[in-house]
Formats: C-alpha cells, structure tokens, sequence
C-alpha cells in the first residue's frame, strides 16, 4: 500500500500517514467511524453553541483549553491506526462544557491520527469504486433502465446526489441524467460541492427542483430520529411535482435489527410523505428502495413517534421520527 506523507497542522512533531488505496472492506469501515466521530463533533460543537471555524477559541475562553489539548494528545498517542474497534465508542454524556472539551479533544486526536480528512476522502472514493464493488447507484442505474421510468415519457432528467463520495459513479456516468448536482458534506473533489442538504436554499420554482434525488447511506448518519424525519420532508420539497423519484440506501441492520424501525415501517413513513416503492433489493449488509413520487398533493401529514416496535437484546436504536 502506497502512502504519502502528511504533516501536522498543530503541535504534534508526529507524521500521519494517508493510504493512497484502500481495500473495499477496509474503505467501508474507514468512512464508518469517520461519518461517526464527524456526527458527534458536530453535536458536541451544537451543544457549545460554537462552530468548527472557531471552537479552540471558545475553549480557551471557558477555560476549557487544556481538558481538550490533553484528552487529544492522548488518543493522538494511544490509539491504533489499524484498529476499528467498535468498543470504541464515542458518546455524549453529558452538557458540561469540561466534558464537550474532552470529547472533542477525543474527536479531534482520532481524526488526525487516523489521516485527517484526506484519509477520508482516499476512504470515500474506494468506497464508490464501481470496479471494486463500492458503488451503490448501480442498482439505480439498472432500475430506471429496467422501468424505462424517464425514456419512455421523452423527457431529460436532472439529478441531486446528497452525500455524494465520487463524480465517477454510475450516476454520473450512466448518461441517464442532462445534468448531476452532487452534493457532501466533507467533499475535497472540485465537482462535488461541500454543502449540507438541510442548509441547501430551497427551490424557487420547478426548474430549480429534480426528477431524482440520491441518497445513499446518508439517512442513517444523521444525528437524531426528528432529524432524520425533517431530512425526508424535505426531499419532497426539492422534487418536481411530476417524473420524479427517490432512491434511498440504508446499512440492512436499520430495518433488520432496529428496536424502533423495520422494512414495514419504513413503507408506512414514507407512504405518508407520499413516496410509492417501485424496487426494493436486500443485500447482505445494505438494503435499497427506488421510489416514485406523487407530487405535494399526497403528502397526508401523518405523523410517526419513536414507539418500540421489535424487543430483544443485542438490538440498536436507529429510529425515524415524523412530527
């Protein structure tokens, strides 16, 4: 594995190291915690009522400076780069700015030992590499050719790719769309634009809304249930109101394994936003829905509240709220 050199843009004499490739699995798992420690410092920096532009020097202003600084500087020496152990969890606890400090010195340290941003976007583009079976729009792709869903009505569409990791996937490529708008929150390639869909401004008219949106494996990073909920509202505001289509791809364990959500749930949801499955393939680890959708009209306003619908152990909490 080739590696390239990256120096520290902080105190640490230390060089990190950022994987030129990365196995598919290996690239998978990589974006994993990285999705998973970005989640938590956004939460954490919410919590602060601070931002990623300016957060050290709140920290210093509270008084809170060295909690971070020693709790970075430790992950920074302890952790193993090869490692992925899922009991390494990263929690919110607690409010107390002394606690948020530590985390994000947490945070932070395993962002930086672990390649920083550059390792993810090495992560992020082995995991769309068709070639190397990372690229999910395939199975869109190979949907809308079998459902002649835009060639049978003469029409070009357009496409928003929400959490795009490549302008190279199937999506981009395929020539089924006149034009791709993609969209990341972390992107560093010049064709996808670093923007969060919930701060996206809103369409003026129709011209500015899409006969697609994407979304593949986004939903499930998003911090909270409500938030999760208020994500799907708001595709609906950005397709336009006739030949349009949603396609969503979620980890398998959302729907399988989830105290709060399974695959008839989730049907029930996005039923009420006015969604219609057209396709629906369950992977081994990843399942993926291809909706029609019926315009602003079939939207029922109904509501669906966290409520425990499978028991067991062993079971996670991935949940989505509608209110």
């Amino acid at each position: 594995m080739k590696r390239k050199s990256l120096k520290a843009i902080t105190k640490e004499t230390k060089t990190v190291h950022v994987p030129s490739s990365i196995k598919p699995q290996r690239a998978r798992q990589l974006i994993r915690r990285f999705h998973l420690l970005l989640k938590n410092k956004t939460l954490a920096l919410q919590k602060l009522q601070s931002s990623e532009a300016d957060y050290l020097t709140k920290l210093k202003q509270i008084g809170t400076f060295q909690v971070y600084s020693g709790n970075r500087q430790k992950v920074v020496d302890s952790i193993k780069v090869n490692s992925l152990e899922t009991e390494n969890v990263i929690k919110i606890e607690s409010l107390e700015p002394m606690f948020l400090s530590g985390l994000l010195g947490r945070i932070d340290g395993e962002i930086f030992k672990r390649g920083g941003l550059d390792a993810y976007q090495v992560a992020s583009t082995q995991g769309q590499n068709g070639k190397r079976g990372g690229d999910s729009s395939k199975y869109l792709i190979k949907w809308l050719s079998e459902l002649e869903l835009f060639s049978k009505v003469g029409i070009k569409p357009n496409a928003l790719e929400i959490g795009c990791l490549s302008s190279q996937n199937l999506i981009s490529t395929s020539k089924v769309f006149e034009e791709v708008v993609r969209i990341d929150l972390q992107s560093q390639e010049s064709k996808i634009l670093k923007q969060d869909f919930m701060q996206r401004p809103l369409p003026k008219n129709d011209t500015e809304k899409f006969n697609l949106i994407s979304c593949s494996l986004v939903l499930n990073f998003v911090p909270t249930a409500s938030d999760r909920g208020q994500m799907l509202k708001r595709v609906t505001t950005f397709l336009k109101e006739t030949h349009s289509y949603f396609f969503l791809v979620l980890p398998l364990p959302c729907i399988t394994n989830s105290r709060y959500c399974t695959q008839e749930h989730v049907a029930k949801l996005m039923s009420s936003l006015g969604f219609q499955e057209l396709k629906f393939y369950q992977a081994q680890k990843i399942a993926y829905w291809l909706y029609k959708w019926n315009g602003s009209k079939s939207l029922t306003g109904k509501t669906f509240l966290k409520k425990e619908l499978v028991s067991g152990k062993g079971m996670n909490n991935f949940c989505i709220v509608l209110d």
